[in-house]
């Protein structure tokens, strides 16, 4: 930590000396103008804020997207700090903040990229990997403080500043520690979870709007203190009292570690606004590696293992791709034809391999004052392929996926101290219809959708090895999204109901609830002679009983047990939230409804829910 505040202090030094050789170069030009006037009038001061700061999305700019938005200041969600908490629960993970996550319903990859497979720390990845280009006209900081009660805390820190009209360069550092929730040696200081991150950023476009270029560095740290859960018997459950601290755990003295290098740069030059050339060049490194040097002390927890007297297993993988493409837009199009080229090499401890890929692809978007359709199609040599069409309007949405994905690395070998394998999976195929319909007025805002899923030869972690399915699994999702605004927007009631139903060919394999809630009741309003924003309010959220996935510690991964039965909860969360200029502060009190300090429930088989905690957090923005 102090090496983090002695960085962050010399960032706002470099930026306050840096505004002052600007100011001194204000006033010699001030000066020179002076002497060449005979009449004096007055210069007008320029104030940096919201209006001066501006940033584009990563997506948009890279659909030849141009338009700059403003900075978020308002109070919605600034509460939410974890992976679950931001995405209304729909992920579970092991009751403490930074610890592994997995989104409880099916989930189609989101890159058509041939993937490692292990992916319970990717959501992090995700949240810290660049998302916005910004143009600032003076140096800019966005650091966001969380302070959570049992030993949680967060940094986010993001400094931005123009070197000039032309370049931007982007520093965030992120940092995240937790103590252990469950069978804790102390009361203080046992880490469960330590996790830090470094990215950079470099944004140009020239002069003549011809060459446009990025480049991100992300450098991730991600090391858990497992416990392994708490040591039950599943014929026990439910169990009556929740000791928290005070549990039995499975696993003493072992150390997952997670390490991500990522590197990204883009180049275009533009011919015109219908044709630019582009290329776009990733490299990423990861590193997963489970030690547990004295296995006396877990024996019970293995089932078996090759050495007995310590486990240091390892996967790591390298990959290369390079992207080659034109691309354009006009009035009514945007298009982007490209060529894809891979190369990856994974070493599973003393197991070597590599190999590449290849695809091509397009993708079409057409703009209508109505609406809006964006198809995009890529293919392998090896015939997987993916289709996807969306279409978008003010009062409807659809989306189609059609797509054959290969297996991934982590499905298709593994070589270890606990289980090893080599399988031959066929290729799974998905598809997937979305539609939602939106309906809106000055009171009530009305979205029911439909999720219509149909997978052949799906691939699924049992815990000792990977299967593929046999039959086709079909699974439909029906939500209904429900906003009342009332007194002038004052009172606000946000839910959304999901009920999932599931063919009985996916009984054993896709688990997951049938009911999910979360509903949001909050007071919007401004105090103090109407110069202070606030918002209060309750959070929901409410999950039925259902076989969740359980956690392997040993490859960081989840998988399907049908034994361990999650218990339906009912959950309220407390928050009130307040902005003073561009200073956003929030209370949050979790699990409100926990009245018995002895009670509490299951998020991940073995892994109680984070207990009834306060926390505080602030986020401030800062101009100058």
């Amino acid at each position: 930590m102090k090496l983090l505040y002695t960085f962050l202090i010399s960032i706002l030094a470099f930026s306050s000396i840096a505004q002052e050789r600007e100011g001194t170069r204000e006033r010699e030009v001030n000066q020179e103008g002076l002497n060449q006037r005979t009449i004096l009038d007055d210069t007008t001061k320029i104030i940096y804020g919201m209006k001066t700061t501006s940033f584009i999305s990563k997506e948009n700019f890279l659909l030849s997207d141009t338009l700059f938005l403003i900075l978020d200041s308002t109070l919605n969600d600034i509460y939410d700090i974890s992976i679950p908490e931001k995405n209304q629960f729909k992920y579970q993970n092991l009751g403490n903040l930074g610890s592994p996550v997995r989104n409880i319903f099916y989930e189609t990859p989101n890159s058509f990229s041939l993937q490692s497979g292990l992916s319970s720390l990717q959501p992090y990845i995700d949240e810290i990997s660049t998302s916005k280009f910004y143009d600032t006209k003076s140096p800019f900081i966005d650091l966001g403080l969380f302070f959570g009660g049992l030993g949680r805390s967060k940094v986010d820190f993001e400094f931005s500043r123009n070197v000039n009209k032309n370049w931007n360069l982007t520093l965030a550092i992120n940092r995240i520690s937790s103590d252990k929730q469950i069978g804790a040696i102390k009361n203080k200081g046992d880490k469960n979870i330590k996790s830090s991150s470094l990215k950079f950023n470099i944004f140009h476009k020239s002069n003549n709007k011809k060459i446009s270029h990025f480049t991100d560095i992300i450098s991730l740290n991600h090391n858990i203190l497992g416990t392994g859960g708490v040591d039950l018997i599943v014929d026990s459950l439910p169990i009556d009292f929740f000791l928290y601290k005070d549990f039995e755990v499975r696993l003493t003295e072992v150390e997952n570690i997670y390490k991500n290098l990522k590197l990204e740069t883009y180049t275009d030059y533009k011919l015109s606004n219908e044709l630019k050339f582009y290329n776009q060049t990733r490299y990423r490194k990861e590193y997963y590696g489970y030690e547990d040097m004295n296995l006396s002390l877990n024996f019970n927890f293995y089932d078996s293992f090759s050495d007995n007297i310590a486990t240091q297993d390892s996967f790591k993988i390298k990959n290369i791709s390079n992207r080659i493409g034109i691309k354009g837009n006009s009035k009514l199009f945007n298009y982007d034809i490209y060529g894809n080229f891979g190369y990856f090499k994974y070493h599973v401890n003393a197991l070597e391999n590599s190999f590449s890929e290849i695809y091509v692809g397009g993708l079409l978007k057409y703009k209508n004052p109505s609406f809006d359709v964006v198809s995009n199609f890529e293919i392998k040599k090896s015939s997987d392929y993916r289709l996807k069409v969306d279409l978008k309007s003010k009062i409807f949405e659809a989306s189609y996926l059609s797509a054959l994905y290969e297996p991934k690395i982590f499905e298709r070998i593994y070589l270890g101290n606990h289980y090893s394998w080599e399988n031959n999976f066929n290729s799974s195929f998905v598809n997937n219809l979305n539609a939602k319909i939106n309906l809106e007025n000055r009171f009530i805002n009305f979205s029911p959708s439909i999720n219509f899923y149909t997978i052949k030869d799906h691939i699924y972690f049992v815990g000792d090895n990977h299967l593929q399915a046999d039959q086709v699994i079909t699974f439909n999702q029906f939500i209904i999204d429900l906003k009342l605004k009332l007194l002038n927007n004052k009172i606000n009631f946000d839910n959304k109901f999901t009920y999932n139903l599931s063919s009985n060919s996916a009984n054993a394999i896709l688990n997951f609830p049938k009911q999910t809630l979360y509903s949001k009741l909050y007071y919007n309003g401004i105090w103090f002679n109407n110069t202070i924003p606030v918002q209060l309010g309750t959070i929901i959220s409410y999950r039925s009983e259902f076989y969740g996935d359980a956690y392997d510690p040993i490859t960081q991964n989840f998988y399907v047990q049908n034994e361990f039965m999650l218990e339906r909860y009912l959950r309220f969360d407390l928050f009130f939230t307040m902005q003073v200029n561009n200073l956003r502060i929030f209370l949050k009190m979790n699990h409100f409804n926990q009245f018995d300090s002895f009670d509490g429930y299951f998020v991940t088989p073995y892994y109680p829910a984070q207990k009834k905690v306060l926390d505080l957090g602030v986020r401030w923005y800062f101009f100058n």
